[in-house]
């Protein structure tokens, strides 16, 4: 009852809109970082500032019935991003006007602090109405109810359930996610007499929203995120329209409604492709740039030392254990508390030479977007994951792992059974018993040949980079030793 509370906190009282008015909605979502475009073969796109300058010419055309909407998962997923904690994104976000946006659960990345910091800076309300404290004190704003144009216009934000298990656990303690379609029902039924237009502004994914439609008619419109669905036509449910735009500001989303009576009387709906034919806004592009220059300035930034030379290179990292890529695999063990951690030798791209070690070197190590990711698997599939990690042995393989909290012996000679004595937590491995495994998403969604690992069930989604948490991991310690080795043991 709290959380209804504070939302009508917010609402001051207003008479419906009677006669025929158009309302346009433009909407984004899982932008998650992309502040200007980026290579898609031979063509640049997407990205917010392209976006931008189709905003303008959008408002241009349309004036006060213009409303800018995000769906969640803006502020984490770039370097120029994650670096800043998000700040940059709320800049950009800010200059470009959007008028709301609702928490995705990679936005909750940086921990709650640095998320309220965001929220402070934002000129543009963040709603997540199921969000609450254990108290039952709602974390961010419920919903926003303001006037675009001759329209009185309602927007509930609801965040993901599964948030606590799709950013790191650490990043949401004290935090209760409700059961979002439970929280907007008991909203929409509240707002719906004050507004002409009721907008659910989610980050569920779009099976969910679909769900929402049935449970919550009182809506006229869901903005979507977090499947990074994109849908080329309105999806109607019962009355209710459904959009979302995909990802990476590949698109706008362009929803025009027209409104009479407290109903959409008829609606223009289509996707606005970003691309390299749209010139950049200047401002949101000066903005980036002087993002980009303290950027790379943190990239020189000296995170700690290492007491000798890691070995990453490729040759190596293919075919056996380095110290460099037990060391990765160690710190990953260690930041989610798994039994074990595996990692592709093929995520290894450098070696760091004794000695200083800048945030840029880490970055050259593990130039990939991999998230750190927690899952559960058997010790049968476990040990058929070894197995497919050794079968090309001494052939150079990209999927070759690096371990932490194991050790096993190498028979090259044996296909299909080349590995045995694994011992985990100086035991030996069980077949029917159930192993936490810290890997990175690639490997999680079965690449490299994995198929074996979606045979698990997923614990957490930390959503943080791989690449950030071995920087946080030097900034903690300082000069890094060589970790023990003879984890992977050859036969000759």
């Amino acid at each position: 009852m709290l959380v209804v509370a504070v939302v009508f906190a917010l609402i001051l009282g207003a008479q419906a809109t009677i006669f025929g008015a158009e309302l346009v909605i433009l909407h984004t979502n899982d932008v998650h970082g992309r502040l200007v475009s980026f290579e898609d073969g031979e063509a640049e796109l997407g990205g917010l500032a392209r976006l931008a300058t189709v905003v303008d010419e959008i408002r241009e055309q349309y004036g006060k019935s213009v409303l800018l909407l995000d769906a969640g998962d803006a502020i984490h997923g770039t370097n120029v991003v994650n670096l800043f904690e998000g700040r940059s994104s709320i800049e950009v976000m800010n200059a470009i006007g959007y008028n709301a946006m609702t928490l995705g659960n990679h936005d909750f990345n940086y921990g709650q602090e640095a998320l309220l910091e965001r929220m402070a800076e934002a000129k543009f309300p963040m709603l997540a109405a199921n969000v609450t404290t254990e108290a039952g004190e709602t974390f961010a704003y419920s919903a926003l109810v303001q006037q675009f144009g001759e329209l009185r216009v309602g927007i509930i934000g609801v965040s993901s359930l599964e948030t606590p298990v799709t950013t790191h656990p650490n990043n949401v303690v004290g935090l209760v996610f409700h059961d979002p379609i439970e929280v907007a029902k008991n909203l929409a039924v509240r707002i719906r007499p004050e507004v002409d237009v009721l907008i659910a502004l989610t980050h569920i994914g779009y099976l969910e929203d679909l769900k929402l439609a049935e449970a919550v008619p009182e809506f006229d419109v869901i903005v979507g995120g977090h499947s990074h669905t994109e849908l080329e036509e309105a999806v109607e449910v019962g009355g209710v329209l459904l959009v979302q735009s995909h990802e990476w500001a590949r698109n706008l989303g362009f929803l025009r409604i027209e409104v009479e009576d407290g109903q959409i009387k008829d609606y223009e709906q289509h996707l606005i492709p970003i691309t390299d034919a749209i010139e950049p806004n200047a401002k949101v592009m000066a903005i980036y740039n002087g993002w980009e220059v303290l950027l790379e300035e943190k990239l020189n930034q000296v995170v700690g030392s290492t007491a000798v030379f890691f070995d990453g290179e490729r040759a190596n990292v293919r075919t056996q254990e380095t110290n460099l890529g037990n060391l990765i695999a160690d710190i990953m063990r260690e930041a989610t508390g798994a039994d074990v951690a595996i990692t592709n030798g093929g995520g290894i791209r450098a070696s760091l030479a004794q000695g200083e070690v800048t945030v840029g070197d880490i970055y050259t190590v593990l130039p990939f977007d991999n998230t750190l990711t927690v899952i559960q698997v058997s010790g049968r599939d476990l040990l058929a994951a070894l197995e497919h990690s050794a079968r090309l042995y001494p052939e150079q393989n990209g999927g070759f792992l690096q371990v932490s909290g194991m050790l096993f012996a190498v028979n090259p000679r044996m296909s299909g059974k080349r590995i045995f004595n694994v011992r985990i937590n100086d035991e030996h491995i069980m077949m029917d018993k159930l192993y936490t495994v810290a890997t990175n998403d690639f490997l999680a969604a079965g690449g490299d040949g994995y198929e074996v690992l979606q045979n698990g069930t997923i614990v957490a989604e930390t959503g943080l980079m791989l690449r950030d948490v071995v920087v946080d991991y030097f900034l903690k310690h300082g000069t890094v030793e060589e970790p023990e080795g003879g984890r992977i043991i050859f036969l000759k």
